[in-house]
């Protein structure tokens, strides 16, 4: 078996660039479109990814899950995998499904029966654009529960409460008595 194709970063996954939510969401609807229509891999197409940042040590992911592959040959083709945009877009993409499915905290923030196989709160996509990425290319739960406002010490999750803002009231006008 031939070795993998795979494209090297001088960096780690911790080190890749903020992304924008308005990409990060393109992104997604192009990995759905391209998971329903059967996107596969081609031969030249990138099968993953080699960090090797400059303090040392090395970090191979290669998408050998079907979904993976399909996910990284979408955002391959509309962003480019040797770009580090378009590798920090696969590696958040594939870290908010991981923490999607394993943080109940976060079921209140997408739904997926979206139209693009999911509906994702505007809160949820800024987080996933702008946290970073852990070593191993996964969000830290609880600075991602922080970077969206969420109440880390709460069990369940709450919102954290914002100070109320006193609105300025205008005076109360007498009633008109009658003569």
């Amino acid at each position: 078996m031939p070795a993998p194709n795979l494209h090297t970063l001088k960096f780690g996954p911790e080190d890749l660039p903020p992304t924008s939510p308005l990409d990060l969401r393109r992104a997604w609807r192009a990995a759905h479109m391209g998971a329903e229509v059967g996107l596969v891999m081609e031969p030249g197409d990138v099968e993953g990814i080699n960090f090797q940042p400059q303090a040392g040590g090395e970090t191979k992911f290669i998408f050998a899950d079907l979904d993976a592959a399909c996910w990284a040959a979408a955002v391959d083709r509309h962003y480019g995998l040797d770009t580090p945009n378009g590798v920090s877009l696969l590696f958040r993409l594939l870290a908010l499904i991981g923490i999607m499915s394993e943080a109940r905290w976060l079921q209140p923030y997408f739904s997926l029966s979206g139209k693009d196989g999911a509906t994702l709160h505007p809160t949820l996509l800024a987080a996933a654009a702008s946290e970073p990425l852990s070593k191993t290319a996964m969000f830290e739960p609880q600075a991602f529960k922080l970077a969206m406002g969420i109440d880390v010490k709460s069990p369940v999750g709450k919102i954290a409460q914002k100070p109320a803002i006193a609105k300025p009231t205008a005076p109360k006008r007498k009633a008109k008595t009658k003569r």
